[in-house]
């Protein structure tokens, strides 16, 4: 035998151990041979034992999970993750589980999950349970994953540390659709599906959207089963519409667009649309898109277009296809105390013919931008609070157009089928059609006011306030301004409505007797011991806008009305039982200094203002009786007795001043006096600006431009067209306010003293040249060459005249310049919301308004320069006051400093013909500096010799004749000390 095995048996135990070593070695040999035996070289082996087996890893069970999400809210769904120790599990291990966000989100598909799980010895499997949540929305399978971080006692290893859970969704992720499209038919004929599909809608009359999942539809046998099986609700139906504009006289039609402007009173989401929305012609297509029980959203499919007649309508015009606006009537008429609903209300009736789908709209305000008109956007409430526009729990006033009513009064069932239908047309739109008697064609809308509402509210004015009618009666007039509009819907139009203008004045005139009043007055009670009478002279509202009443008493006893008396706890007083919680301050102005029946004048002001301070006012008088033997003395000798009452009725109410509108493009006016900045681009500003005061012979520059702080470039161009001087009448200071029939400097009035037209540009032959034997010389930049600087600023204008013409008028005249001009843009974008139209009028005027007379009305008719003013015609007007100096040159530098030659752009000095002068400080000094040396020379020459007086003489007067030197290039003018106004 050359070779024999050693066995070595390993003893296998669960721990796991290092790679462990040992050595096998050949000990002695023993043999029987003769020759004995020995060991050899390789006497000893190495054996290494390795133990993978019973290596300590941790890993997840598995890798994938799948878990149902749960099918209602507040509900969860658990799964179990096992993590897992396999090998030598005698030892401590601690690892980190944590979860990660993949296409499901913690906190809203599942949550959150980080703990630490602990392997004792022994431990071989743990079990981490993450929530699922239900979120609502459907959607695809998601997922978020599960990590393993390393042991920290760094005993077992990590594998497998990553695991997958999805998320499975409860309900099917595909979408519901309707198993036909849908059908486009009018409201007529929505109960007959059969003639709905043949015959076109009618003009004038709203059209439904059917379904076929719709009991109406025509193959509903079919596909009602479908609708069933598919879980599709028909009543959660989304719809939109699409409208083209009717076909052209060629047949070429126009796209379709969709329909997505809702107005106040319609929607274009509803399963009908309203009639307004097309015209006889029109292609309408709607979409309906299918909602399943669920409320989940579905596929949307869209019906064909169908076209509406042209020769059926509810409405048809007389002429078809024309467009245009058919006249209206419209009145007033005080209701009276015997109206049972409405006592002594004014009654406001518009009546309008009704076309297929036009819409009426019916304000006592301009109407514009119809796009924000009638939307339910909050600037219609706040623009229009008399006007149709507004529905019934918008009215701020005690009644308006719409009320709750759905029904016409006149209609008995319904005329057309589902013509009251809320369910389809909407409860907003019955009210608004309720105002349509479709059977006549014919809108009429009806509304109560008083008249208060009618002045603070609607925009009506007292035309005539006061004026004697007869011996005994006088009469007031109230104006109100109506503005009627035939909106129609169009695809293709600015804003998407094309309308029909067209305005009138309703007036109300009111008769009241006054001579009982205003000749007997007001007794005292027949039961009062002491007789006396009250006269009403005046009541006013002034400027704080307190009531103001002056009235007379004349005393029938012998004595008169005092205040108060030091004998008496009572005084003389005024009270109101309607207002309550307004208290007056009662004066006497004036007695007559007797004792016999004497006349008296009183006045009370209110300590508070109110807007309406009609009621019944209570006078009580304080008398005071006085023996027939006493004469009248200050103070009055008589003995007070109980006080004397009277009741005056009074109706008299506020009538709110208009609130000047901030537009968001202004212009500015100024009158400037050098030519310099007259011609300049502002970009150094204007350092005097129209607080110049204009000598005699001075130039005025005017100068009409766009905000420099709004400046828009180029894109505005603005042009004179008029300008107009006047002066006022016994201090009267012209405003333009047409609201209230003032006109500044436009129109002739009886509170002018002197009107000019002294530019237009249109008319030129029409200006007036001169003022008694002096020119204006009113000339604008673009007849001046030299202008021509100013002329290519796109946002200004100019123009220039001599003020010699204005020294005319005796001192105390204000003259005052109006011009007229347009801003325009370079191109009209008008279309669209977020282009709306500015306006560009701006009234502006310096100096106070302390101590001016109450302005008088001009005509009730607008005079011509005013016609073209407003936005549409992108017209404005501004009014400045001219600054004249009447002191001379001089009187400038007296009465202040003036303007600075060096407040123009640049700061140089130079020669302006006929501007304002002003005289150098060092000039004075050297013209004080010769007259010294002049004198002394004069005493010199008569001490030296009486003989040389007469040539010494000569020299001094030839000495004052020469021009001294000077620095400055400007003529200087007199004005100094000691009267001497001789040019130097």
């Amino acid at each position: 035998e050359v070779e024999k095995p050693c066995l070595l048996t390993l003893v296998d135990d669960a721990e796991h151990e290092e790679e462990e070593e040992l050595r096998l070695v050949l000990g002695s040999p023993r043999s029987d041979s003769p020759f004995g035996a020995s060991v050899g070289a390789r006497s000893e082996t190495l054996v290494r034992i390795q133990d993978h087996a019973d290596r300590s890893i941790i890993r997840f069970g598995e890798t994938r999970f799948s878990v149902l999400e749960p099918g209602e809210a507040g509900h969860v769904s658990l799964v179990r993750i096992p993590v897992v120790r396999v090998g030598d599990a005698s030892k401590v291990s601690l690892v980190r589980v944590h979860t990660k966000d993949g296409s499901a989100t913690s906190g809203e598909d599942y949550h959150p999950v980080s703990e630490e799980l602990v392997f004792r010895a022994g431990d071989q499997q743990h079990y981490v349970e993450v929530e699922v949540l239900f979120d609502g929305v459907r959607e695809m399978r998601e997922a978020f994953t599960v990590h393993l971080r390393p042991d920290e006692n760094m005993v077992a290893e990590t594998k497998m540390s990553k695991a997958i859970v999805y998320i499975e969704e409860g309900s099917s992720m595909a979408d519901v659709t309707f198993p036909a499209p849908p059908d486009v038919a009018s409201l007529l004929l929505y109960d007959d599906p059969e003639l709905s599909r043949d015959a076109p809608p009618v003009a004038g009359y709203p059209v439904i959207c059917v379904t076929a999942c719709n009991l109406k539809y025509v193959d509903f046998h079919k596909t009602g089963s479908i609708c069933a099986s598919e879980n599709i609700n028909d009543t959660l139906t989304r719809y939109r519409w699409l409208v083209s504009a009717p076909a052209g006289p060629g047949g070429v039609t126009s796209p379709l667009r969709e329909v997505d402007f809702d107005t106040f009173f319609s929607s274009s989401k509803r399963i009908t649309l309203d009639s307004v929305y097309f015209q006889a012609g029109s292609r309408v297509q709607c979409a309906a898109r299918a909602v399943n029980g669920d409320g989940d959203l579905g596929l949307e499919l869209s019906s064909l277009p169908v076209s509406i007649s042209l020769e059926e309508g509810m409405c048809q015009p007389r002429v078809v296809g024309s467009v245009g606006a058919e006249p209206f009537s419209a009145k007033l008429r005080y209701t009276g105390a015997n109206d049972v609903d409405h006592p002594n209300l004014i009654k406001l009736t518009v009546n309008m013919p009704h076309i297929d789908g036009m819409l009426p709209v019916v304000s006592t305000r301009a109407l514009s931008n119809f796009e924000l008109t009638l939307s339910p956007d909050g600037t219609r409430v706040g623009n229009h609070r008399c006007s149709n526009l507004l529905d019934r729990h918008e009215v701020q006033t005690r009644h308006g157009f719409l009320t709750d009513a759905t029904r016409h009064a006149e209609a008995i069932g319904e005329t057309s089928p589902y013509q009251y239908s809320a369910a389809l047309r909407g409860a907003a739109t019955l009210r608004f059609y309720r105002n349509l008697n479709l059977e006549a064609c014919l809108w009429e809308f009806t509304s109560y006011y008083d008249m208060s509402e009618l002045l603070s509210d609607c925009g009506g004015t007292i035309g005539t306030d006061g004026q004697v009618l007869n011996l005994v009666q006088s009469y007031v007039t109230l104006r109100v301004p109506l503005h009627v509009s035939y909106v129609f819907h169009s695809p293709v139009g600015a804003g998407g409505w094309q309308h029909f203008d067209l305005q009138s004045e309703l007036r109300l005139t009111f008769v009241y007797d006054t001579a009982i009043l205003w000749k007997d007055g007001v007794g005292s009670p027949p039961e009062a011991e002491l007789q006396g009478a009250l006269y009403p002279t005046s009541m006013r509202i002034n400027s704080q806008g307190l009531l103001v009443v002056n009235f007379r008493t004349e005393a029938r006893f012998r004595g008169l009305f005092v205040p108060s008396h030091t004998a008496s706890l009572m005084s003389s007083m005024v009270m109101c039982p309607d207002h309550p919680g307004l208290s007056f301050n009662l004066s006497l102005v004036r007695t007559e200094p007797t004792y016999s029946q004497p006349i008296q004048q009183w006045t009370f002001v209110s300590d508070f203002a109110v807007r309406d301070y009609s009621g019944s006012y209570t006078v009580k008088l304080l008398p005071c009786t006085s023996p027939p033997n006493v004469e009248y003395g200050i103070p009055p000798t008589c003995n007070p007795r109980d006080p004397v009452t009277f009741d005056l009725d009074i109706r008299f109410q506020q009538v709110s001043d208009p609130v000047a509108a901030e537009f968001s493009l202004n212009t500015q006016l100024l009158l400037l006096s050098k030519r310099a900045l007259w011609l300049s681009d502002g970009s150094m500003g204007f350092g005097q600006e129209s607080d110049t005061a204009f000598s005699q012979g001075d130039v005025i520059y005017g100068r009409v431009m766009v905000d420099p702080v709004q400046n828009l470039g180029d894109s505005f161009v603005c042009s004179i067209e008029k300008i107009f001087l006047c002066t006022g009448a016994d201090g009267y200071v012209p405003k333009y306010n047409p609201d209230n029939f003032e006109f500044g400097c436009l129109a002739d009035a009886p509170s002018l003293l002197y009107r000019f037209k002294i530019i237009d540009k249109a008319q030129p032959e029409t200006q007036a040249r001169s003022f008694g034997s002096l020119a204006f010389e009113a000339y604008l930049a673009v007849d001046d060459p030299a202008a021509l600087a100013l002329v290519r600023q796109p946002g200004s204008d100019g123009f220039r005249m001599a003020s010699s013409a204005l020294f005319q008028v005796a001192a105390g005249r204000e003259w005052f310049i109006h011009t007229i001009y347009t801003v325009r843009s370079r191109e009209n974008a008008n279309r669209g919301i977020g282009k709306r139209s500015l306006e560009y009028h701006s009234v502006s005027r310096q100096g106070s308004a302390r101590g001016r007379p109450r302005p008088r009305r001009s005509a009730a008719q607008l005079p011509d320069p005013v016609e073209g003013i407003g936005t549409e015609n992108d017209r404005g007007t501004n009014i400045l006051h001219i600054v004249l100096n009447r002191g001379g040159p001089g009187a400038r530098q007296r009465g202040g400093p003036g303007p600075r030659e060096d407040a123009a752009p640049g700061g140089g000095a130079g020669v302006a013909p006929r501007e304002l002068n002003q005289r150098e400080e060092g000039d004075e000094r050297l013209v004080l500096i010769i007259g010294v040396l002049v004198g002394l020379l004069l005493i010199a020459l008569v001490a030296v010799a009486t003989a040389l007086l007469v040539r010494s003489r000569k020299d001094k007067s030839a000495v004052g004749r020469e021009p001294p030197e000077s620095a400055s290039t400007e003529p200087m003018v007199g004005g100094g000390g000691g009267g001497d106004s001789s040019e130097v």
